[in-house]
Protein backbone atom coordinates (compact mmCIF):
# COMPACT_ATOMS: atom_id res chain seq x y z
CA UNK A 1 0.00 0.00 0.00
CA UNK A 2 1.70 3.59 -1.06
CA UNK A 3 2.01 5.95 1.87
CA UNK A 4 -0.86 8.33 1.99
CA UNK A 5 0.64 11.59 0.52
CA UNK A 6 -0.46 14.54 2.94
CA UNK A 7 0.50 17.29 0.87
CA UNK A 8 -1.49 16.26 -2.24
CA UNK A 9 -4.22 15.55 0.02
CA UNK A 10 -4.39 19.02 1.22
CA UNK A 11 -4.46 19.89 -1.85
CA UNK A 12 -7.18 17.87 -2.98
CA UNK A 13 -8.96 19.27 0.07
CA UNK A 14 -8.72 22.97 -0.77
CA UNK A 15 -9.98 23.28 -4.37
CA UNK A 16 -12.65 20.87 -3.41
CA UNK A 17 -13.32 23.87 -0.50
CA UNK A 18 -13.14 26.38 -3.66
CA UNK A 19 -15.34 24.38 -5.93
CA UNK A 20 -17.97 23.98 -3.08
CA UNK A 21 -17.80 27.79 -2.43
CA UNK A 22 -17.75 28.95 -6.20
CA UNK A 23 -20.88 27.02 -6.96
CA UNK A 24 -22.75 28.98 -3.78
CA UNK A 25 -21.59 31.89 -5.39
CA UNK A 26 -22.86 31.39 -8.49
CA UNK A 27 -26.50 29.79 -7.30
CA UNK A 28 -26.80 33.02 -5.98
CA UNK A 29 -25.81 35.30 -8.98
CA UNK A 30 -28.59 37.74 -10.45
CA UNK A 31 -30.14 36.31 -13.59
CA UNK A 32 -30.16 38.78 -16.52
CA UNK A 33 -32.98 38.64 -19.72
CA UNK A 34 -32.43 40.32 -22.88
CA UNK A 35 -36.06 42.08 -23.95
CA UNK A 36 -35.15 40.90 -27.77
CA UNK A 37 -38.03 41.06 -29.90
CA UNK A 38 -40.64 44.17 -30.62
CA UNK A 39 -43.82 44.42 -32.57
CA UNK A 40 -42.85 47.42 -34.20
CA UNK A 41 -38.94 47.82 -34.76
CA UNK A 42 -37.91 44.02 -35.19
CA UNK A 43 -35.25 42.03 -33.04
CA UNK A 44 -33.00 43.61 -31.09
CA UNK A 45 -31.36 44.92 -27.76
CA UNK A 46 -34.70 47.16 -26.33
CA UNK A 47 -33.68 46.49 -23.02
CA UNK A 48 -32.29 44.03 -19.56
CA UNK A 49 -34.51 42.51 -16.90
CA UNK A 50 -32.37 41.80 -13.78
CA UNK A 51 -33.76 39.69 -10.91
CA UNK A 52 -32.06 39.88 -7.65
CA UNK A 53 -33.52 37.21 -4.58
CA UNK A 54 -33.17 38.91 -1.33
CA UNK A 55 -32.53 37.16 1.86
CA UNK A 56 -36.11 37.55 3.24
CA UNK A 57 -37.57 35.58 0.08
CA UNK A 58 -38.54 38.18 -1.89
CA UNK A 59 -37.06 39.16 -5.75
CA UNK A 60 -36.02 42.70 -6.63
CA UNK A 61 -36.58 43.50 -10.30
CA UNK A 62 -34.62 45.96 -12.19
CA UNK A 63 -35.52 46.51 -15.83
CA UNK A 64 -33.43 49.09 -18.24
CA UNK A 65 -33.96 50.01 -21.44
CA UNK A 66 -31.46 50.90 -24.13
CA UNK A 67 -31.08 54.07 -24.74
CA UNK A 68 -33.37 55.74 -26.97
CA UNK A 69 -36.17 53.82 -25.29
CA UNK A 70 -39.14 54.95 -22.96
CA UNK A 71 -42.20 52.97 -20.93
CA UNK A 72 -44.81 54.58 -21.03
CA UNK A 73 -49.02 54.02 -20.48
CA UNK A 74 -50.85 51.54 -18.54
CA UNK A 75 -49.84 48.28 -19.11
CA UNK A 76 -46.03 49.26 -19.05
CA UNK A 77 -44.30 45.99 -18.14
CA UNK A 78 -45.43 42.25 -17.19
CA UNK A 79 -43.93 39.61 -15.86
CA UNK A 80 -45.01 36.11 -14.71
CA UNK A 81 -44.66 33.78 -11.59
CA UNK A 82 -43.82 30.47 -11.39
CA UNK A 83 -46.30 28.26 -8.78
CA UNK A 84 -48.01 29.76 -6.08
CA UNK A 85 -49.41 33.20 -6.65
CA UNK A 86 -50.97 33.41 -3.07
CA UNK A 87 -50.35 36.82 -1.21
CA UNK A 88 -48.59 38.11 -4.30
CA UNK A 89 -47.61 41.89 -3.64
CA UNK A 90 -45.56 44.55 -5.55
CA UNK A 91 -43.67 47.63 -3.37
CA UNK A 92 -40.77 49.25 -3.84
CA UNK A 93 -41.66 50.85 -6.70
CA UNK A 94 -39.10 53.28 -8.51
CA UNK A 95 -39.70 55.95 -9.68
CA UNK A 96 -42.95 55.90 -6.95
CA UNK A 97 -44.31 59.07 -8.89
CA UNK A 98 -44.98 57.42 -12.20
CA UNK A 99 -45.00 53.88 -11.68
CA UNK A 100 -47.63 51.67 -9.91
CA UNK A 101 -48.67 48.30 -9.02
CA UNK A 102 -51.16 47.50 -12.78
CA UNK A 103 -53.66 44.91 -12.83
CA UNK A 104 -53.57 40.81 -13.40
CA UNK A 105 -54.07 38.55 -16.61
CA UNK A 106 -53.12 41.87 -18.99
CA UNK A 107 -52.77 41.38 -22.75
CA UNK A 108 -49.35 43.21 -24.12
CA UNK A 109 -50.33 43.70 -27.76
CA UNK A 110 -48.40 40.99 -29.46
CA UNK A 111 -46.89 39.36 -26.81
CA UNK A 112 -49.99 37.68 -25.18
CA UNK A 113 -50.96 38.16 -21.70
CA UNK A 114 -48.65 38.34 -18.77
CA UNK A 115 -49.52 37.90 -14.95
CA UNK A 116 -49.26 40.67 -13.51
CA UNK A 117 -47.96 44.60 -14.57
CA UNK A 118 -47.09 47.88 -13.62
CA UNK A 119 -48.86 51.19 -15.26
CA UNK A 120 -46.95 54.23 -16.00
CA UNK A 121 -49.02 57.47 -15.81
CA UNK A 122 -46.95 58.71 -18.25
CA UNK A 123 -48.33 60.08 -21.93
CA UNK A 124 -45.84 58.72 -24.81
CA UNK A 125 -45.21 62.96 -24.76
CA UNK A 126 -44.14 63.00 -20.92
CA UNK A 127 -42.50 59.76 -21.15
CA UNK A 128 -39.68 61.26 -23.70
CA UNK A 129 -39.59 64.50 -22.04
CA UNK A 130 -38.44 62.80 -18.99
CA UNK A 131 -36.35 60.18 -20.32
CA UNK A 132 -38.24 57.38 -18.51
CA UNK A 133 -35.93 54.05 -19.11
CA UNK A 134 -35.58 52.81 -15.60
CA UNK A 135 -37.78 51.01 -13.21
CA UNK A 136 -37.41 49.15 -10.27
CA UNK A 137 -39.97 46.78 -7.75
CA UNK A 138 -39.76 43.66 -5.16
CA UNK A 139 -42.63 41.38 -5.52
CA UNK A 140 -43.08 38.98 -2.68
CA UNK A 141 -45.40 36.29 -1.63
CA UNK A 142 -46.80 34.46 1.16
CA UNK A 143 -44.49 31.03 0.28
CA UNK A 144 -41.77 33.38 -0.87
CA UNK A 145 -39.55 32.30 -3.46
CA UNK A 146 -36.22 30.86 -3.39
CA UNK A 147 -34.57 31.55 -6.61
CA UNK A 148 -34.82 34.55 -8.39
CA UNK A 149 -35.23 32.68 -11.54
CA UNK A 150 -39.28 31.98 -10.80
CA UNK A 151 -40.33 34.76 -12.18
CA UNK A 152 -39.39 33.34 -15.46
CA UNK A 153 -42.44 31.59 -16.67
CA UNK A 154 -43.34 31.83 -20.21
CA UNK A 155 -46.71 33.18 -20.89
CA UNK A 156 -47.64 30.25 -23.67
CA UNK A 157 -45.78 27.55 -25.41
CA UNK A 158 -44.38 30.31 -27.90
CA UNK A 159 -44.41 32.93 -25.19
CA UNK A 160 -42.49 35.31 -23.38
CA UNK A 161 -40.92 35.81 -19.64
CA UNK A 162 -41.16 39.64 -20.23
CA UNK A 163 -42.65 42.70 -22.03
CA UNK A 164 -42.75 46.37 -21.80
CA UNK A 165 -44.50 48.86 -23.34
CA UNK A 166 -42.06 51.11 -25.07
CA UNK A 167 -41.22 54.02 -27.77
CA UNK A 168 -38.27 55.52 -29.17
CA UNK A 169 -37.63 58.68 -27.55
CA UNK A 170 -37.36 60.75 -30.65
CA UNK A 171 -40.96 62.46 -30.71
CA UNK A 172 -41.32 60.99 -34.27
CA UNK A 173 -40.17 57.56 -33.40
CA UNK A 174 -42.72 54.58 -33.34
CA UNK A 175 -44.22 52.71 -29.93
CA UNK A 176 -45.33 49.64 -29.14
CA UNK A 177 -44.31 46.58 -27.24
CA UNK A 178 -40.68 45.00 -26.36
CA UNK A 179 -40.68 41.43 -25.09
CA UNK A 180 -37.86 38.74 -24.08
CA UNK A 181 -37.37 34.91 -23.18
CA UNK A 182 -33.65 35.01 -23.15
CA UNK A 183 -31.51 35.23 -20.31
CA UNK A 184 -27.83 35.25 -20.00
CA UNK A 185 -24.81 35.00 -17.90
CA UNK A 186 -24.18 37.74 -15.46
CA UNK A 187 -20.77 39.26 -16.08
CA UNK A 188 -20.37 40.95 -12.98
CA UNK A 189 -20.68 37.84 -10.47
CA UNK A 190 -18.31 35.65 -12.96
CA UNK A 191 -15.66 37.71 -12.85
CA UNK A 192 -15.63 38.18 -9.06
CA UNK A 193 -15.79 34.55 -8.77
CA UNK A 194 -13.20 33.94 -11.56
CA UNK A 195 -10.55 36.60 -9.40
CA UNK A 196 -11.62 34.70 -6.65
CA UNK A 197 -10.56 31.57 -7.54
CA UNK A 198 -7.37 32.60 -9.25
CA UNK A 199 -6.29 33.83 -5.92
CA UNK A 200 -7.22 31.13 -3.70
CA UNK A 201 -5.34 28.97 -6.24
CA UNK A 202 -2.21 31.30 -5.94
CA UNK A 203 -2.71 31.28 -2.17
CA UNK A 204 -2.27 27.55 -2.18
CA UNK A 205 0.38 27.61 -4.31
CA UNK A 206 2.23 29.77 -2.69
CA UNK A 207 2.15 28.31 0.68
CA UNK A 208 3.20 24.70 -0.80
CA UNK A 209 6.29 26.49 -2.16
CA UNK A 210 7.42 27.42 1.39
Amino acid sequence: MSPINFRKLAISLAMFAVVALGSSVVARADSVYILTDSNFAGSGNFGTVTTHLNGDGSITVNVQLTAGYVFHSSGAFGFNVVGDVTGLTISDITPNSIFSSGGTNVALDGFGKFEFSLDSNQSTAAARLSNTNSLTFTVSRDIGFNSDTQLAELNGPNGWFFAAQIAQLDATGATGFAAGATSVPEPASMFLLGTGLLGVAAGIRKRLRK
